[in-house]
């Protein structure tokens, strides 16, 4: 890749700066100097960026390398153009920033941009790709380079290798793995060593564990294992001697249920005895109260015969009160339909008496539209007369305007002539603002800079009172986390003790006379103590309670230590944001001195303008032209400074644009005036004309105006309208008199037939009522029976449950005959004593069957989470032992003392000496060569990285600091060179035919600098471009070429160079 072209707009200290490569491309060699900070190493930031978007070690972004000198409307840009395998590149990028609008006031974020070309050898564009993601993949696949890379390969710190051929092999390792991106190895190997501290302590939680469940086993035959092995042989062995017991229990238990099971149905069957003895004298009872009643069951049935009897007639009762009903609906209907004939032959009177005001009404509408239609033969021609009277008018309206239009304009054009010469006197006066405002653009940077600054430290100082009240909540919630801690540690140890209390008593019951005591091996206790009796349900709680306690008191301490670890980091974050707040106030006060020294002199200009201009006898008096503005009046005084200017810039466009205004009204206002002068003749012959017109018309329509027309056609349409409706309405009502008699005669003859129908329906129903009533019940006893007819139901219920009872009680006696034959009567207290015996019995086995269940089923449960424990042990013991080993090996716990990391670094470090080694003989003419020491060294950090010296002259090998200044120089060129080679190879061997050496001449006499110059004119004959950045004196004088970078003095800076 061969560098052409770099041009740099409002980028860094540069406003506008382009550094063209091609000038240097015949001499190779060149020197960049210029004043420390006046921006050497932006030039290659600016390349970093225009390829990958980030700066030299991404220290700044892009939007932050934008101009403090920038004009706020202005972008910030930067295009880098090369060329590569016979292609031309050009390249340029945007990034994010905080433009003011061009239009109005106000900012806008323009959004990150940039722009990739591709040309061939004769110019011509092959492709174009303009977004960001397909330009970044596509530079880093052409280049086989990220960004770090670019800038390690192109910008060779001279000074840094010198030192690194001295250096330790820990302080090489620690460049190197900066170069080559080894860090890998490093975290590898750290995290080894936490994998190893966390297996470790999962191995000691397990034992704690195991030890915890030891405890808890429940021992047939105690025995005292000493591993965890014999532990699970010794727990089985227990566990079927437990079960072989249970067994035993469960069979005497099983006899004893049968026992039980005999005796209750004994008792059982005696009971049942008693009972039906009971139950048969009651029987005899019942049966006794059911004769007395059986008189009233006749009665019964008979007055439920007389009810069903009116139900079932009812239907022809109901129809005969129907029929009778209809029968007086009908004549009421006949009456009214009399009364409606009465009533129409009433209207019909009035309604002929009116027929003369009808004759009447008839005429007058005939006449009224025999009127309309003269008046819509008038009408037109009083519309024209209307019209040609408007157009008169509005000529004669034109003519007098006119004539004052003419007499305006002069006096216009004798008013422009005056303004015209006023405002280019003022636009002399005010053209001063361009020269100010340039002043004001740096100041506007500089204020948005430092109140840019002024809002990080508030967002500082707001991040420092977050993290001072999470340290307090931190440091609140580790006290109650001890306290919590020291609390259930004390609970745990009574429960503990409780437990044991329990354990104890609970052994205890459970000696059997002639066998060994579980606790002690005793077979007698003569003296024992007696102790409290717990249920099972007691002592499971408890073991549950005391794992609870166990499992909170661990939680409680993982969160302990993680708030610690918490409240660790919080404290190192405070410690940075002070660090950071520190950096700040000094940036913050450098920036606000730059600005006051730019706005105190521009002030005191500016408000003298402002006040001589109000009175030139006057002397500047505003308080802000004193020495020592405060940080609140520093940006009062730039918006007042940038007002008094933006209204001296306002003014003079307005002025410019008046006289441009002025000058053009002043033609136009000529050109007008004589328009009008040749439109006001033509407006008066048109007027006389109009006049004759409008007397013709005015007599034809003899004096009768449009308006009195409109009026008389209005007031007749509307008597039309009226005269007709009511015209209408008395057809309509003789239309309804008609037809209401013929429909009130129709109805008459209906209903009288209908009525006559009813009566007759009426006399049938009557009849048939008769016939169905029996001789001994009349119509109204009909009537109160089907009053009565709820009680058929209570009356069939009656029946119905005395006949059930009545059978009820024949046959129960009977069944109660045939259980008693031949049974004796039982004694029940007998019977009721062997019940409860054998119920003693089996609960006091059933309770041993659970107490040894229970206990069988803990220890197996037991006996199973030691088994996983084991098992996780055994593989947490063999996990931790490889980890251990791979640890050791990798860090370098061998006999080499060389790490994983260190040997992969001496293989780059081996391929880089080889490299250098072929141009070192060449710059030391064959005397020097660079060799990797394999000695030893008492501790790893001087072992694996050594570089030693072998000088052919003395035909031995030396120290690398034993060299002398012009040969150290010459030693570490070589290695920085073959370092850029080594890295260009690993990525792609793409060439980059353009290097910097970055400093380094500062420290040698006259003679290493003579070296040092013959070094870099060999290197020059390898056709590569070498930059040296230096300020040395003598390097200005040997080397010609030059890139010079010089600043004003403000922190801007120029490029220019000298061939």
């Amino acid at each position: 890749m061969q560098p052409r072209k770099l041009i740099m707009k409002n980028f860094g200290p540069y406003i506008h700066e382009e550094l063209d490569f091609g000038d240097f491309q015949e001499g190779g060699l060149f020197l960049v100097s210029g004043k420390t900070g006046a921006g050497k190493t932006t030039i290659f930031d600016g390349m970093t960026f225009a390829l990958f978007g980030e700066t030299s070690g991404n220290l700044r972004s892009g939007k932050e390398m934008r101009s403090t000198f920038a004009s706020p409307t202005e972008e910030t840009s930067v295009r880098f153009s090369f060329d590569h395998q016979h292609l031309h590149y050009e390249i340029e990028r945007r990034p994010e920033q905080v433009l003011a609008k061009k239009r109005g006031d106000g900012v806008t974020n323009q959004a990150a941009k940039v722009r990739l070309t591709i040309y061939d050898q004769q110019g011509k564009e092959r492709k174009q790709i303009s977004k960001k993601n397909e330009v970044d993949i596509f530079i880093k696949d052409l280049l086989q380079l990220d960004a770090k890379q670019f800038f390690q390969i192109i910008l060779l710190p001279q000074g840094e290798f010198r030192n690194f051929l001295i250096a330790s092999s820990n302080e090489k390792e620690k460049v190197l793995r900066n170069i080559f991106g080894t860090e890998m190895y490093q975290r590898f190997n750290e995290w080894l060593k936490e994998q190893v501290k966390k297996q470790t302590k999962q191995i000691e939680k397990q034992q704690t564990a195991a030890d915890h469940l030891v405890t808890r086993f429940e021992w047939t035959e105690p025995a005292t294992p000493v591993s965890l092995v014999e532990t699970l042989a010794y727990w089985q062995t227990d566990l079927e001697k437990q079960r072989s017991h249970q067994q035993t229990i469960e069979a005497k238990k099983f006899q004893a249920e049968q026992e039980k099971k005999t005796a209750q149905e004994a008792f059982y069957l005696a009971k049942e005895i008693h009972k039906a003895l009971a139950e048969q004298q009651e029987l005899s009872q019942q049966a006794a109260n059911l004769a007395a009643k059986e008189s009233q069951i006749l009665d019964d049935k008979l007055r439920l015969q007389q009810l069903d009897w009116a139900s079932e007639h009812q239907e022809i009762l109901r129809q005969k009160d129907e029929r009778t009903a209809e029968v007086a609906q009908a004549i009421q209907q006949l009456t009214f339909n009399q009364q409606s004939l009465e009533q129409w032959q009433e209207s019909q009177e009035i309604w002929d008496k009116s027929r003369e005001v009808q004759v009447d009404r008839k005429d007058e509408h005939t006449a009224a539209k025999q009127r309309l239609q003269i008046l819509a033969q008038l009408k037109p021609l009083a519309e024209q007369v209307q019209q040609q009277e408007k157009q008169v008018a509005s000529l004669q309206e034109t003519v007098t305007q006119q004539e004052k239009q003419a007499q305006h304009l002069k006096e216009q054009q004798n008013l422009a002539m005056n303004q015209e010469q006023g405002l280019k006197e003022e636009i002399q006066k005010h053209s001063i603002y361009q020269v100010q405002e340039v002043q004001l653009v740096r100041g506007e940077n500089l204020l948005y800079q430092w109140q840019m600054l002024k809002k990080e430290e508030q967002q500082l100082t707001d991040t420092q009172q977050q993290l001072t009240d999470q340290q307090r909540k931190l440091q609140e919630k580790q006290q109650q986390l001890v306290s919590k801690y020291d609390e259930l540690t004390e609970e745990l140890v009574q429960e503990k003790s409780r437990n044991a209390k329990m354990q104890i008593a609970r052994l205890s019951l459970l000696l059997v006379e002639g066998e060994p005591c579980p606790v002690c091996g005793s077979f007698e206790h003569p003296a024992a103590q007696k102790h409290t009796e717990y249920s099972n349900e007691e002592i499971i709680d408890s073991e549950q309670q005391l794992e609870s306690l166990e499992n909170q008191l661990q939680q409680v301490g993982e969160d302990r230590s993680t708030n610690l670890l918490l409240l660790e980091q919080v404290n190192d974050q405070f410690q940075t944001i002070k660090q950071k707040m520190s950096a700040l106030k000094e940036k913050q006060q450098t920036t606000y001195q730059t600005l006051r020294e730019i706005l105190q002199p521009l002030m005191k200009n500016m408000l003298g303008q402002t006040v001589l201009k109000e009175g030139a006898d006057k002397e500047p008096a505003d308080p802000l032209l004193a020495e020592g503005l405060t940080e609140k009046e520093i940006a009062t005084t730039y918006f007042k400074c940038q007002q008094i200017n933006q209204q001296l810039k306002e003014q003079f466009a307005l002025d410019s644009q008046k006289l441009t205004e002025v000058q053009a009204n002043s033609q136009h206002l000529t050109e007008e005036l004589t328009a009008l002068e040749a439109s006001l003749k033509t407006a008066s012959d048109a007027l006389r004309l109009e006049e004759g017109k409008l007397s013709s018309l005015k007599e034809q329509t003899e004096g009768v105006s449009l308006e009195q027309l409109n009026e008389e056609q209005e007031q007749l349409a509307a008597q039309s309208s009226r005269l007709a409706a009511l015209i209408e309405a008395d057809q309509l009502e003789e239309q309804r008199l008609k037809e209401q008699y013929t429909i009130l005669t129709e109805q008459q003859r209906n209903l009288q037939q209908f009525l006559a129908d009813k009566q007759q329906a009426a006399q049938l129903a009557q009849e048939r009522l008769e016939e169905v009533l029996p001789a001994a019940c009349t119509e109204q006893q009909m009537r109160s029976l089907l009053n009565d007819l709820e009680e058929r139901q209570e009356l069939r219920s009656t029946i119905k449950t005395y006949e059930q009872q009545q059978r009820f009680v024949q046959q129960r006696q009977l069944e109660l005959a045939q259980f008693l034959q031949n049974k004796a009567v039982p004694d029940l207290e007998v019977l009721q004593e062997q019940v409860d015996q054998s119920e003693a019995a089996v609960e006091q086995l059933q309770e041993q069957v659970i107490r040894g269940k229970e206990q069988i089923k803990q220890n197996q449960r037991l006996l199973e989470e030691l088994q996983i424990i084991y098992q996780q042990n055994t593989k947490q013991l063999e996990k931790i032992s490889h980890l251990q080993q791979l640890s050791e090996v990798i860090n370098g716990e061998n006999e080499k003392k060389t790490s994983l990391e260190r040997y992969v670094l001496q293989r780059f470090l081996t391929e880089i000496l080889e490299v250098a080694n072929v141009r070192l003989a060449r710059l030391t003419r064959g005397r020097y060569q660079f060799e990797l020491a394999d000695k030893v060294g008492s501790y790893r950090s001087s072992t694996g990285l050594e570089i030693d010296i072998y000088d052919d002259n003395a035909g031995s090998l030396r120290r690398a600091h034993t060299l002398s200044g012009g040969e150290s120089f010459i030693a570490a060129l070589a290695l920085a060179i073959s370092l850029a080679d080594v890295i260009q190879n690993r990525s792609g061997g793409i060439e980059i035919e353009a290097l910097f050496i970055d400093e380094g001449f500062g420290s040698l006499d006259e003679e290493s600098l003579e070296m040092a110059m013959e070094a870099l004119e060999m290197i020059e004959n390898e056709g590569r471009m070498i930059g040296i950045i230096s300020h040395v004196r003598e390097l200005r004088e040997r080397i010609l070429q030059q890139v010079v970078v010089q600043t004003d003095g403000s922190g801007q800076s120029k490029i220019r160079t000298k061939l």
